[in-house]
């Protein structure tokens, strides 16, 4: 048979005479899915600091593996010997401040509004509960990268952050694209837990949990929406018009509607979430 496939050969992408191009063998027979035979390039990563060791898993001062991207450390950490992620982790820690410092000023104008009204500050509560979630986010990831960087350190490979960017275990291994500025590795026989951002290489041990999680909170940031734009409407029907009353019904009502448009767009997303997260379940090119 061509390129020495038999019956016994494992699922793969394999030269079937065609230049340029792979064909995958399934383990019975040929299929019709191709694919370039060089590996499609990764996006660009993030600038790696000068001197610096690769990206990789490195020990840290505190003991559990963590993921250094080339240039800073990661939410990515390997702990009793199961690869996942820091409760909470943010690419941009400059957005986590500056959401933080927004929604503080906004729960301290809720407050302020129902001072005046002489209601009780539902939203001003929940506007600061939002503010504590992102300023405890920006902590988090100033302190991860405020560690120290892994120099003179050697990369740590277990078999539990295995296979690795770069290893083959067969023809057509490389980056192939999953989402616009994504790409995922491909080892040849299966798809890695590994994808190459705009940021440097990325692990995703934690997809299923994060994709579970973010289906939960578009949800729940849309249910929160319907009930503070009914609850918006029940004040604008109840102010008798008095002008704080009509200017509280109408904050909440407007609070509403964006939480509930914004619960539905990350809903909308999901799917690129999906393809970002969660590990193909089909072959490149298939």
């Amino acid at each position: 048979m061509l390129g020495g496939i038999t019956v016994n050969t494992a699922p793969g992408w394999y030269d079937a005479g065609t230049p340029g191009k792979l064909r995958w063998w399934d383990g019975t027979q040929w299929t019709a899915h191709e694919a370039m035979s060089a590996p499609v390039p990764a996006p660009a990563p993030a600038p790696q600091v000068t001197g610096a060791p690769a990206a990789g898993w490195y020990p840290t001062p505190a003991g559990p593996l963590r993921w250094w991207d080339g240039s800073h450390w990661t939410g990515l950490r390997v702990k009793d010997g199961k690869p996942g992620i820091d409760w909470s982790t943010t690419e941009q820690p400059t957005f986590a401040w500056v959401f933080g410092g927004v929604f503080l000023l906004l729960s301290l104008a809720q407050f302020s509004l129902a001072a005046l009204g002489g209601s009780f500050p539902w939203n001003g509560i929940l506007m600061l509960l939002v503010a504590m979630l992102w300023l405890a986010i920006a902590v988090q990831d100033s302190l991860i990268r405020r560690i120290p960087a892994p120099v003179g350190a050697e990369p740590v490979v277990i078999d539990a952050v295995r296979p690795m960017p770069g290893e083959q275990e067969g023809p057509g291994a490389g980056w192939y694209p999953v989402a616009t500025r994504t790409t995922r590795w491909w080892t040849g026989t299966r798809w890695s837990q590994y994808t190459g951002t705009q940021y440097g290489p990325r692990a995703t041990f934690h997809g299923v949990t994060a994709f579970r999680r973010y289906l939960i909170v578009c949800w729940a940031i849309i249910g929160l929406g319907v009930v503070a734009t009914i609850v918006g409407i029940v004040l604008l029907a109840t102010a008798a018009g008095e002008p704080v009353g009509i200017v509280i019904g109408v904050v909440v009502l407007v609070g509403g509607i964006v939480f509930g448009v914004l619960g539905g767009v990350l809903l909308l997303t999901s799917r690129v979430q999906r393809r970002l997260l969660l590990v193909p379940e089909r072959p490149p090119g298939a």
